[in-house]
This record gives C-alpha cells, sequence and structure tokens, in this order.
C-alpha cells in the first residue's frame, strides 16, 4: 500500500500518496512534498480541542515528515535532484495535493510579509528561513518573520539639510563656519586638524575635538570679548566628517563601515545589507569607543516609537547583532500574521502583546482562538482560549479562525442601501430590527415601496412581497424575515424608470427589449387582460413626451437583475400629474395618505390650485365582468391632506390655477427709447409693449419693423423642406416631359443644375419665423384691430429709415439704389443696368420693407403704378418658360429673397 490515512477528529481524513512523495521527489520539488504533510498536520491541529488521538497522528505525521527531509537530503547529495526549496505563501488544498509542483517555486513568497522584494544586498534570492519554514509547516501555509525587510536597504548618501543641533559633538575632520560681526568683520572656514583644533587668524589654536557647536562658541565668543571690542562671533558647522563603525554578528555583510558622522543605527544596519533571520532584532548592542554599552530594541522603530534605534553614532562605535532569542507565532484571520522575537529578557509574551503585534484579529466579535504548544515530550497540543488572558511560549501558536457560526442567520441586502451584502439577523428575523440602523439606507431611497424576495411556505418557490417601509419605520408594522431572505430597497431613480418611453412602449404592444425586464414585461402583456397595466398605461398615453422628460431609458440595475419586479411596480403605481414638480408613476404597496404621494411626487407647484383635485379610481370587483371608473373632485383648502386616501391603481390629477402673466419674454430692439427684454401678460398687444419701451425714436421706420415668431419659424421650416422634398421629386418626370415635347434633350442639363441649386438653397435655408405687422404706433391707436397679441419668444426690431432699394436678380448690376420719392420700379431697374438676357419681367415682384411680397407690372406702356417704398427689394427672377415648372421655381426665388430681405433688415438694425 502507498497511501496513508490521516484521520481528523472531524470525521473527514486525507490520504497521503507515498509514492506520489517520491516522485515529486524526483521531479526536483521537496517543497510540495514538505506542504502535503505540513497542510494535513494544520488541519488536524486547527479543529476543535476534543482530540484524544491528536499527539498520536502528530507523532505519525512527524515521522513521515522525517522521511521525507531524508530523502530530500539524499537525492541533493547524490546530485540528482535539484532542490528549489521556496517559501509556501498559501495553504496547501488537499484537493489539489497532486497538481504539477512546477508552479510552486514562482507562486510561492507572493503574500509573504518579505513579499516581492524577497532579496538581500547579496543579489541572490533569499530562501525561507528555517524558523520560518518550521512555523509555514506547523501552520500549513506560508508564514513570514517581522521586520526585517525594513533593515535591508543600502542608505542612500545623506543629506544634511537645516541647522544642525548644538549638541553636535565636533570631531577631527569636521569644517566650522565662524562669522565676526562688529569692529571686525569677517568670515573664516576652519577645520578641526589632527590634533582636535581649529586654528583661527588673532585667536590660540582652540580644543575642538569632543565639544559640542555650543560649547565651542561659547569659549570662542569669551575669547574674541576680550581681544576684539565690540565684535561678535557666530560658529556654524560647514560640512561633517566620515566615521568609521563595526557592525558585527548576524548581519549579511559584517565588518567596518565608513558612514556620515549623522549616521544612526538604523543606517547603519542598512549599511550592512540588513539583519539575518537567524538575528535578532530586540536584542541589538551598541557598544561605544568608550566602552559605554546600550541595548536597542528594534521593534520599538518598527512600530513607530523612534527609540534608541534612531541614536547618532560616534568613530569607533560597535553594533552587535547577537542570534534570535524566543519566537511565538500569530497566524489566520489577523492584519498581520508573523512571526515574532519575544521581547529582551524574558521567555514568553502575552497573547494580547502578540495580538497587538499582529494588527488584531480581521474582525471585532466571533471570532474563535486556538493556541498550539508544545508538551515536555515534545508533541503538539492544541487548546481554545479567549485570546486576550493566555501567554505564549517559544514555538507557540495562536491562530485566529473568523467564526462563521455566530448569527442565527443571514439575509441579503440590495438596492439603494449604503453597503450591499450580507446582514446577519436575530432570531426573531425581524425586518424593523434590521432597519434600527438608518445607515443601512442610501441617500435616496423610496419608502412606500420595498420588495423582500423569500420564499412561499407551501411551494418553496421564490416569491416578491411588497413591504411598505414607511409604516415600518413609524412602528405600525413589520414583516418576519427568514435567514436567506433577499431585501430589495428600491431608489428614486428606479421609480423615474417606470415613466421612461421604453416602458411606455412596452405597454403600448410591445418594443424590442433591451435588457431582460422589457423582455420580461413583453411577454407580461401579452398574457394578462388589457386592464393589467391599466394606470400605468393611461398615464403615459396623456402625458406623452412630458412624463419622459430627463428620464433614462437604461434599465436600472436592480430592476435588470430581477426582471419580475419590473410588472409587480406597474400593477401597483398611483399615477401623480398635473401641477407637481415630478408627475410619474409611484408604486405603493396598499392605500396611503395623499400627502404620502404628493411628497413622493416633489411637492405641489407654484401654480397648483388644491381647490380642484380630481382622483380617478379604477374599482374591479371580484366576479365583476368590467371595471368601473369613478371619479372624485375634491376641495383640498376644506379636506386635510392626510384625510385623503389613494390606493395602487388610482390616478391623481391636481389643476393648475389660471395665470394672466404669459410664459417667456418679448424682445424690443433697435430704434426704441428703452431696448430689451420685457414680460407680458396674457393678451397683451404690441402698441403696449412699444409703449412700456419708451415708444419710437425720431430715425425710427416702423412701416419696416422685423417681427419675429418661434411658432412660424418652425411651420416655416417644415414648408420650405415640403417644398424642397415635392421639388426634387418632380424634377425628373418634368425635364422628361419638356424633352417628350420639344423632342429632344437640348438645355435639359442646365435646367437640371439650376433646379438642384434652388432645391439646395431651399433645403438649408434657415428661415426667421417673420410676421407681417403694423408698428406705427399712430396707425395701431387708430385701427385696434391690426394691433398684434403677443406670446412670450416674440421678437420686435424696429430699423432705422433707409434711403435706398435694393434690385436683385436678372439684372445687369444687381445692388441697391439710392431712394427717390416717386420714382416706378421700372425707374430702379433701369438704374441697375436694365434686364439680363434670361430675365422674367412678366413675373417680377417686390417685396416691401415688412416682409409683404406683391407682383409688379414693369412693361414701359404700364399705366399702373406700384409704390416702391425705401428699404424694398425688387425681384427679377430668371426666364424658364422652357419648363412647366416655373410656377415652383418662381415660388422658391420668392422665397428666397423674403429670407435674405429680412436678413439684411436685422442686420442693418444690429449695426
Amino acid at each position: 500500500m502507498h497511501q496513508h490515512r490521516i484521520e481528523q477528529a472531524t470525521g473527514r481524513s486525507m490520504i497521503f500518496d507515498t509514492a506520489s512523495l517520491r516522485e515529486k521527489l524526483r521531479k526536483g520539488s521537496a517543497v510540495a512534498a514538505r506542504r502535503a504533510v505540513g497542510a494535513g498536520l494544520a488541519l488536524v491541529l486547527a479543529v476543535a480541542p476534543m482530540m484524544t488521538a491528536a499527539p498520536v497522528q502528530a507523532q505519525t505525521l512527524f515521522d513521515l515528515q522525517s522521511q521525507i527531509e531524508a530523502a530530500t537530503q539524499a537525492l541533493q547529495n547524490d546530485g540528482s535532484v535539484d532542490v528549489k526549496d521556496g517559501s509556501a505563501d498559501t495553504p496547501l488544498d488537499p484537493k489539489k495535493a497532486e497538481a504539477d509542483d512546477s508552479a510552486d517555486g514562482q507562486d510561492e513568497a507572493a503574500t509573504d510579509e518579505e513579499g516581492s522584494e524577497n532579496r538581500l544586498g547579496l543579489g541572490r534570492r533569499e530562501d525561507p528561513s528555517s524558523i520560518e519554514r518550521d512555523y509555514t509547516l506547523r501552520t500549513g501555509r506560508a508564514i513570514t518573520q517581522y521586520g526585517y525587510r525594513v533593515f535591508r536597504q543600502r542608505p542612500r548618501a545623506p543629506i544634511i539639510a537645516g541647522e544642525i543641533s548644538p549638541d553636535y559633538v565636533l570631531g577631527v575632520g569636521d569644517e566650522l563656519v565662524v562669522t565676526y560681526r562688529g569692529q571686525t568683520s569677517r568670515t573664516v572656514s576652519v577645520v578641526v586638524n589632527r590634533d582636535g583644533d581649529i586654528v583661527l587668524p588673532e585667536v590660540p589654536p582652540l580644543k575642538a575635538n569632543g565639544s559640542t557647536v555650543a560649547d565651542l562658541r561659547d569659549r570662542l565668543q569669551r575669547i574674541t570679548e576680550r581681544s576684539m571690542v565690540g565684535t561678535r562671533v557666530f560658529v556654524t558647522v560647514g560640512s561633517v566628517r566620515l566615521i568609521t563603525i563595526s557592525v558585527l554578528g548576524e548581519v549579511a555583510r559584517p565588518g567596518a563601515r565608513e558612514l556620515n558622522s549623522y549616521a544612526t543605527v538604523v543606517d547603519a544596519l542598512g549599511a550592512a545589507s540588513g539583519i539575518l533571520k537567524s538575528g535578532s532584532l530586540r536584542r541589538v548592542e551598541l557598544v561605544r569607543a568608550t566602552g559605554e554599552r546600550m541595548q536597542i530594541d528594534l521593534y520599538e522603530y518598527l512600530t513607530g516609537a523612534s527609540g534608541a534605534a534612531t541614536t547618532v553614532l560616534r568613530d569607533g562605535d560597535r553594533i552587535v547583532v547577537p542570534l534570535i532569542g524566543p519566537t511565538v507565532a500569530v497566524d489566520g484571520d489577523v492584519a498581520r500574521p508573523a512571526i515574532f522575537e519575544v521581547a529582551p529578557g524574558r521567555n514568553s509574551m502575552s497573547m494580547a502583546d502578540a495580538l497587538r503585534l499582529s494588527g488584531g484579529p480581521l474582525r471585532p466579535a466571533g471570532n474563535r482562538f486556538m493556541h498550539v504548544s508544545f508538551g515536555s515530550d515534545g508533541v503538539q497540543s492544541v487548546s481554545t482560549t479567549n485570546g486576550r488572558s493566555g501567554t505564549l511560549r517559544q514555538g507557540d501558536i495562536l491562530q485566529v479562525f473568523i467564526d462563521r457560526n455566530v448569527v442565527a442567520g443571514t439575509i441579503n441586502v440590495e438596492g439603494a442601501v449604503s453597503t450591499p451584502g450580507s446582514r446577519a439577523i436575530d432570531s426573531r428575523g425581524s425586518l424593523k430590527s434590521l432597519l434600527s440602523n438608518l445607515d443601512l439606507l442610501s441617500g435616496s431611497p423610496y419608502l412606500p415601496f420595498a420588495v423582500v424576495q423569500t420564499r412561499d411556505p407551501n411551494t418553496l418557490l421564490p416569491i416578491f412581497a411588497p413591504v411598505d417601509l414607511v409604516g415600518v419605520l413609524n412602528g405600525a408594522e413589520d414583516m418576519t424575515l427568514n435567514s436567506g431572505d433577499r431585501f430589495i430597497v428600491l431608489s428614486a431613480e428606479d421609480i423615474g424608470f417606470l415613466s421612461s418611453p421604453i416602458v411606455s412602449d412596452a405597454l403600448s404592444g410591445g418594443v424590442a427589449a433591451n435588457c431582460p425586464a422589457i423582455a420580461y414585461l413583453n411577454g407580461v402583456v401579452r398574457k394578462t387582460r388589457a386592464d393589467s397595466f391599466l394606470s400605468a398605461r393611461q398615464f403615459l398615453v396623456q402625458s406623452g413626451t412630458a412624463a419622459s422628460a430627463g428620464v433614462s431609458s437604461s434599465c436600472p440595475a436592480i430592476i435588470d437583475q430581477y426582471p419580475a419586479l419590473l410588472p409587480l411596480m406597474l400593477e401597483n403605481v398611483t399615477a401623480v400629474t398635473g401641477d407637481v414638480r415630478r408627475p410619474g408613476l409611484y408604486p405603493i404597496v396598499k392605500a396611503v395618505p395623499l400627502r404620502l404621494m404628493l411628497n413622493a411626487a416633489g411637492g405641489l407647484g407654484r401654480s397648483a390650485d388644491i381647490s380642484r383635485v380630481e382622483i380617478t379610481r379604477y374599482d374591479a370587483s371580484v366576479g365583476a365582468v368590467s371595471t368601473q371608473v369613478r371619479r372624485e373632485v375634491l376641495d383640498l383648502t376644506q379636506v386635510s391632506l392626510d384625510a385623503v386616501m389613494v390606493r395602487p391603481g388610482d390616478m391623481v390629477r391636481i389643476a393648475t390655477r389660471v395665470t394672466t402673466r404669459e410664459r417667456g419674454l418679448v424682445t424690443v430692439s433697435g430704434e426704441v427709447l428703452r431696448p430689451g427684454n420685457y414680460d407680458i401678460s396674457r393678451g397683451e398687444r404690441l402698441s403696449a409693449v412699444l409703449a412700456r419701451a419708451g415708444g419710437l425714436t425720431a430715425e425710427a421706420y416702423p412701416f419696416g419693423a422685423i417681427f419675429t415668431r418661434d411658432r412660424v419659424r418652425v411651420l416655416e421650416q417644415q414648408a420650405n423642406r415640403r417644398t424642397a422634398d415635392e421639388l426634387q421629386k418632380g424634377i425628373v418626370s418634368l425635364l422628361a416631359r419638356q424633352a417628350q415635347r420639344s423632342g429632344s434633350g437640348a438645355g435639359m442639363a442646365d435646367a437640371m443644375g439650376v433646379m438642384r441649386e434652388l432645391v439646395k438653397d431651399l433645403a438649408s435655408v434657415e428661415p426667421y419665423g417673420r410676421v407681417v405687422v403694423e408698428a406705427d404706433p399712430a396707425v395701431l391707436a387708430a385701427r385696434p384691430e391690426l394691433d398684434t397679441v403677443l406670446e412670450g419668444g416674440d421678437e420686435i426690431s424696429i430699423p432705422k429709415r433707409p434711403n435706398y432699394v435694393l434690385v436683385v436678380g436678372e439684372v445687369l448690376n444687381p445692388g441697391a439704389q439710392q431712394f427717390r420719392s416717386g420714382q416706378h420700379a421700372r425707374d430702379y431697374v433701369a438704374l441697375a443696368g436694365g434686364y439680363a438676357i434670361d430675365s422674367d419681367e412678366e413675373r417680377a415682384f417686390i417685396v416691401l420693407p415688412n416682409g409683404a411680397a406683391q407682383p409688379v407690372d414693369l412693361a414701359s406702356w404700364s399705366t399702373s403704378e406700384t409704390n416702391v417704398p425705401p428699404g424694398s427689394m425688387i425681384v427679377i427672377p430668371r426666364d424658364l418658360a422652357p419648363f412647366d415648372f416655373l410656377a415652383v421655381a418662381s415660388d422658391v426665388t420668392r422665397i428666397l429673397s423674403s429670407v435674405a430681405l429680412t436678413a439684411a433688415a436685422l442686420n442693418s438694425v444690429q449695426n
């Protein structure tokens, strides 16, 4: 038999295949074999202390370990195996004991405290120390000695910055800067010579070696006062000397080191490439050249107290690192699992001190402490302890485990909570007790409707149970929770999704699903009655895009995770519309006061009319064939908001008070005394706003007033695009008909280019939304029916009186001509050079300054006279007689000309 069974007190067992272990040794990795045995021992030691067979099992494992060590040494001596012994850093899983060992050497030490910088100054990879290997074997996972990495880094050349302490002891090689001020003023740099003296002008040699800076300054000041009356002296250290110290004992590079005279014990240990793990961190000795001895505990330095580790060294000092003293280990669920050295002069450490050095347990409560120790016969034993009052001796291990069986049950908390995840519940399993700490909820939870996913006691199938958190927090109701339940808190954003366009489309007959929740809702809508979501569908149809303003169509994460939540919420909504800040759909569990629903909708708007609040109720009695609709109109000035109850399925509409104030402003610019933006009341007319603007100036030209309206601008843009589309579709057929009539395609290419340019211009032109109005206050006073009623967003610009007439189109010299009273349109055409060869004077028209257009007869024999006021534009179109679509082209020309005139007039006003 090659297999050995290791029985545990829990009834479980581990099987070790010795043939496999031998094969691992042959492959070149003794580490995996030792880890397998170490993991088995750890499993035996980590169980409850009632283990009568533990000593026998441990002895058997040690025998197996000894055999492995002996075989490893034999193979290594024989040269057939290259043993690469690294530190194991993770617990060995018994199920993976047969895994390939090739990854062991690469991955080990990854979680070691010495970890990713596991190198000495010697430049070779550091192997685990014998102490670490022993503790790793006994605990079953990698554990390292505390603190050694800190002292391995070589010190950089020190930078002396700032003032040097007056207590600094001078020595041979120090440079001093001596400054005299007074009757004698000069600065002298001097170095302490080999005799320990400094030599200054006019002053006898002074002994400096062994003196502090302050002492030397005082002596030099006294001498100066006697020899140089009225002169003060200042002494500073220019540069410090180098000193030679020795670092001996358990260090990586023992020997003499030359350091700056400001170097400390820590610097010296770094210069020696750190302390070996066989050396002590708590019994380092500093021996002065005078014979004085000082013991240094480097744990004080590691824990933040500088202590003697920062003592400044002197020339000739020796640092001796002795062998390490007794050690203990803390392993398991603590902040810093490690091997710790016992304090100087003691052979034990209290468990409280060991836990403090390890950073303490990961959790403040619910921990289990196991004490692993050796008996007098060398056999390990395991006992439970409270982790506070016990004592650890040489080789002892304190293991800390999180006891996962300390609560009656757990539930999962999700959604709008501060920290999602598992929560412990007491034996009563009360939702009220779970919410006793309001910090559980996030900043924007929706309290009237939450959900608990639990199991039906009869079918054991998962079901959603809605719950009113307002009632729970008020103490009016509670809910029993069971271990394994899921408590889902919805947020305001989750509720807002109910009013999104994608939900509206799904309720109207299905939409391409972009998330699981919408796909689920599509299926429910197809399978259920038409009135399952009657209130939600009615609200979304009535509100249109207004309800979805600012609402994202992306499925919230919690609804995406639980698709069945969406139809459950929609079945229990109350719709709130009208003058509230956030109209929408709000799910509730049961009848609630109207005040609660209005608060959920953000409160009433400024113009809300609470004297007429309409509530539509959809009543479906059990067994009824149809749903009954019942409306109530309430005067909330006479009834309390708390007395009116609304139920799931109701619709609440808050009316808006009629106001005389028009929304938006009217802009008045140009030739008025007080141009600017003016608010208007409903039905206010143009003459009133012009009067509020101070009236017209003397240079004003009201006949050329430019009045624009947003609503008209939209209509013009739609009309232009429609005309452009019709032209585009008709070009080919019209040209084809013309070709059939003429019998040839002559001129078709030119005509096609002209029409395409017209269509392009028409589609791209931006209309101004100009309306022809009368803006002369005198005319408006005489004829009030011409006084335009204003709307918010209207703009009125009054230009200066122009002195020109524009002539554009097919004339030889298009442009502006000086206005001359009494002249006919044909006179201005003549001033523009007359007609071009392609002109069509029969279809000429004039665009007046107020934006109105009318045809003009330019024939010389005509007796009709067309008034041409200043600022008018005479348009001579191109002759398109060969084509049937002449009238359409003429309309396009008129549209473009009108836009051009408006743009020119606005530019004139702005300038």
